[in-house]
């Protein structure tokens, strides 16, 4: 029996488009709710600037929690333990759902179709939010 690996990186992930995967581009409303919520938009951002198409939820939960800890997120919310629950049992499923990520909850790795409307919009909200890390 082999270990076929699943998820980013995969083979079958591989030279698959977001249509491919049957995700649309999101539409304005639902990017306003994507980037409701600081810790979502911290995962835009985050994986905006990443150089790989995508990651496991632990990296992304330490990488996000290394920015709470350095702005004014309770201590409580700021533990890569912390964010990584909410980002499992929420934030990411809210992203996959409206197209943005490819979250696979078996792996636990999500990939981030590119998105500039995304992009635009919480690097805006990164310029007028109190939370400047995010």
């Amino acid at each position: 029996m082999t270990n076929k690996q699943r998820g980013p990186g995969s083979d079958e992930w591989r030279g698959m488009t977001p249509q491919d995967r049957g995700l649309t581009t999101p539409m304005v409303d639902d990017v306003f709710d994507a980037l409701s919520d600081w810790r979502r938009r911290a995962v835009c951002r985050y994986l905006a600037t990443c150089d790989a198409g995508g990651v496991e939820v632990s990296t992304l939960a330490t990488a996000i929690s290394k920015r709470a800890q350095a702005s004014d997120v309770p201590e409580a919310e700021a533990s890569a333990a912390a964010i990584e629950r909410t980002l499992t049992e929420t934030h990411l499923p809210v992203l996959h759902r409206l197209g943005i990520v490819d979250f696979d909850e078996r792996s636990q790795s999500v990939r981030y179709w590119e998105s500039p409307t995304v992009e635009k919009w919480a690097e805006h909200a990164q310029s007028v939010t109190d939370r400047t890390e995010f």
